[in-house]
């Protein structure tokens, strides 16, 4: 039997001190902060993910991709817009999310498809309300623009229609003069388009205003010029805003300018030059 002295002896002897409490809490704290950092940021990238799929044009639009789709059959092109680098990153975030609160002072007693799954649907919930308030395609669109790695890393609606040589353009309205029939538009690779709207079908709903973005099908005519046959507006589908619109009322200097042809190019300081 192992006396109180020897037990007491063997604690000086390898000079054991207590642990406070407080680094207990700390450490309790930790797991529960890295299990629901995990959740939102899987929700994020859920949000994201759904917003991808969602904005593809096989979900609603088939009556004005028919071209696309006999250049490409529908299941390839449904595979390829799987968002497999949103749906990464979430596997990766419940799999965080499961370490952290398997580590928590309960977390052990759950057995692990529970916490996985609570996880998930606790993701899917918070996305569904990021999105109610457009997180996903704030975060899809800033990274299209912005950072040019993540094109190649995910196929998107963005990516389909930005395909000038084969009648395809998309991007936002920057310029619009009724009168001349003319569109400028700048596509997600930030290349600055001069559209000519004179032989154009408007389709239902579709309401060209400075900000919005549009999805335009027609012919390529010169290095950034384009001759539109349809243009349809670009919606989200699982909800649908309305935007006002804004009247464009454009420079006596603009106007004499484009009227002799000049195509507007962005300047460094954002500014829209003629030429």
């Amino acid at each position: 039997m192992i006396s109180s002295d020897s037990i007491l002896h063997e604690i000086e002897k390898r000079k054991v001190v207590p642990i406070p409490r407080w680094h207990f809490l700390i450490k309790r704290f930790s797991f529960w902060i890295l299990a629901i950092i995990s959740v939102l940021t899987g929700s994020i990238s859920m949000a994201t993910a759904i917003y991808v799929f969602l904005d593809n044009d096989f979900i609603a639009d088939q009556d004005y991709i028919n071209r696309y789709f006999d250049q490409q059959p529908l299941i390839e092109d449904i595979v390829k817009s799987i968002p497999y680098l949103w749906l990464t990153a979430l596997v990766l975030f419940i799999l965080v999310a499961y370490y952290g609160f398997r580590h928590t002072k309960k977390g052990y007693r759950y057995p692990t498809t529970r916490v996985i799954a609570g996880s998930l649907l606790l993701s899917l919930l918070l996305s569904v309300g990021l999105n109610a308030f457009d997180v996903g395609q704030v975060i899809h669109r800033y990274l299209v623009e912005n950072v040019q790695v993540y094109n190649k890393l995910i196929y998107a609606n963005e990516n389909r229609w930005t395909q000038s040589s084969k009648g395809w353009l998309s991007g936002k309205v920057m310029v619009y003069q009724d009168p001349q029939h003319l569109l400028v538009l700048r596509d997600f690779k930030k290349r600055i388009w001069q559209i000519d709207l004179r032989k154009a079908e408007m389709r239902q709903g579709t309401r060209i205003a400075l900000g919005n973005y549009l999805k335009i099908t027609g012919v390529r005519t010169g290095q950034r010029t384009f001759e539109a046959k349809t243009i349809l507006a670009w919606e989200k589908k699982y909800h649908k805003h309305v935007r006002p619109l804004i009247d464009v009322v454009p420079s006596k200097k603009s106007q004499d300018s484009l009227s002799r042809g000049g195509v507007p190019v962005l300047s460094t300081s954002g500014r829209f030059l003629l030429r």
